[in-house]
């Protein structure tokens, strides 16, 4: 994708007639969809579920460097979002899997524009 340089908007009448900025309900709608995939590894999380479910373990051993702890409260919080969801099944030993809801799979495309935003405007981005 090719870079963009960094240049004023031009604000053309015709193309932006009565354009506005969101709502204030909109901007908390952002913010709380903007937290339910932000974390230190929900990301990765996401990616690796979108190949389909996986047992905690075989989902630790993709995510070198995860301590189990993080891990565990990374898949809580996408499970209390209705990213992931959690498979308990009633086998001994217990076993565990892990999948994209939906709602995770839905997420996907935005992830991608996302990915392909970065890239046209990556020289302009800093690294924090």
């Amino acid at each position: 994708m090719k870079n963009q340089t960094i240049e004023p908007r031009i604000y053309d009448e015709d193309e932006c007639a009565g354009c506005r900025g969101p709502d204030a309900i909109d901007i908390l709608r952002f913010q709380r969809a903007i937290r339910a995939i932000t974390g230190k590894w929900k990301i990765e999380i996401v990616c690796i579920l979108v190949e389909g479910p996986l047992r905690f373990g075989e989902l630790r051993r993709r995510l070198p460097g995860i301590t189990q702890h993080m891990l565990t409260e990374q898949l809580r919080d996408l499970a209390n979002n209705g990213i992931v969801i959690r498979n308990a099944f009633a086998e001994i030993p217990p076993r565990v899997e892990y999948e994209l809801s939906q709602a995770g799979i839905d997420l996907m495309p935005t992830l991608r524009e996302m990915r392909d935003w970065m890239l046209k405007y990556e020289h302009q981005l800093t690294a924090s």
